[in-house]
């Protein structure tokens, strides 16, 4: 008789569109045909849940209510017990905490704790700190998106040999043709000879979108007819319209909210801004940079291990619109070194950051906390 499928369940905060939430579309994607995958959302479901159940993969939402609610800890490993879950994939803190509860109602679970980034660049809470050495302790597998984030949790007290690091990937699709260029043009309403500066993100105060605003600005004066796209929404947009609004950048600015085909409106900029204050691997700069798009960015979080020795990109320190600038206006004057730059960005991608790395490290990890041999699952 064939042994069962070792059953992973996914648990997040809830499928609304963004890095971590495809990441975790992808890896249900790519890891059905060798497990048995369930998403449980402590929160609603979000848009993205059809997308998971397109795949035939069962989404529970849990709706917790505002605050702690140590119950939720239960209702998880009640849901595993149900489905004969055997390791738990918890993305973020809190998804993990309320994982770690689970595993004290049930001790077979195994956990995967993935953290994918911060929420500000503020030092580790003493809250995080006085429950970290405690935290440490389940069965199974810490995992930090970025060596920089790793050092995070070990400053805040997380045990420093739980910790592993496991980047970030996408799958690099085609690299860009001139066709693809002209159309993302004319889907974004510009012309050809416009330099075109792009960001996506979550409108966050996290992201800094306003010193990318200042810093375009600057931009707009040496290059007048320049044009920022930004990609995204969020609970800052209104703040960001009204300074898109004022006479240095008055139409200059499109704020274009929300779009699911962010891949194929990148490869119509010609320079990608990231102005974060923190980050973990951001998976929009590696799309940018597998279209071929050079890149700025803030030297925060992951950042300069994705753009190392500044290959694909350049990097610039955080709240500083100036030297933002200065960066995007050094591309905007040498096309060729614009070229060039994008090129090694493409080649970074596919050599370190590619979707099936990624999820092959995390298939290894479900494989040793399911009890599956290596022998076993090449069979």
């Amino acid at each position: 008789m064939m042994a069962a499928r070792p059953h992973v369940m996914q648990v997040v905060l809830s499928l609304v569109p963004g890095g971590t939430e495809g990441l975790v579309v992808e890896i249900c994607r790519r890891v059905a045909a060798e497990f048995a995958v369930t998403v449980c959302c402590l929160d609603d479901e979000g848009p993205w849940a059809d997308r998971v159940r397109a795949l035939g993969i069962d989404v529970v939402a849990l709706n917790r209510a505002p605050g702690f609610r140590p119950e939720i800890g239960r209702r998880i490993a009640q849901l595993a017990d149900e489905r004969g879950v055997d390791v738990l994939h918890c993305h973020q803190y809190s998804p993990f905490v309320y994982g770690w509860l689970a595993a004290r109602w049930q001790r077979r679970l195994k956990i995967v704790y993935t953290e994918h980034g911060r929420l500000s660049d503020a030092p580790p809470s003493w809250k995080r700190r006085a429950v970290n050495p405690i935290l440490s302790r389940f069965d199974g597998s810490a995992i930090a998106v970025s060596h920089d984030l790793r050092d995070y949790m070990i400053e805040s007290w997380f045990a420093r040999e739980r910790v592993g690091v496991i980047h970030n990937g996408i799958d690099p699709g085609l690299p860009s043709t001139p066709a693809d260029r002209a159309r993302a043009r004319h889907a974004l309403g510009v012309d050809e000879g416009r330099l075109v500066v792009a960001t996506v993100a979550r409108l966050d105060p996290v992201k800094d979108l306003l010193s990318l605003l200042d810093g375009f600005a600057i931009v707009r004066r040496y290059v007048p007819d320049a044009r920022l796209v930004i990609v995204g929404d969020g609970p800052e947009r209104e703040a960001l319209e009204r300074r898109a609004a004022q006479p240095d950048l008055a139409g200059a600015v499109c704020m274009t909210g929300f779009r699911s085909d962010v891949r194929v409106l990148l490869p119509g900029a010609d320079v990608y801004v990231s102005s974060s204050i923190s980050e973990g691997v951001s998976i929009t700069i590696l799309e940018a940079m597998a279209a071929g798009v050079p890149v700025v960015a803030t030297a925060v979080g992951g950042t300069p291990e994705v753009l190392a020795l500044e290959t694909g990109g350049r990097l610039v320190p955080v709240r500083s619109p100036q030297r933002l600038a200065r960066a995007v206006i050094a591309l905007a004057e040498d096309p060729v070194r614009r070229a060039v730059i994008g090129a090694e960005g493409r080649r970074r991608v596919e050599t370190a950051f590619t979707l099936d790395r990624m999820v092959g490290e995390y298939a290894r990890l479900y494989r040793e906390l399911g009890g599956v041999s290596c022998a076993a699952s090449a069979a």
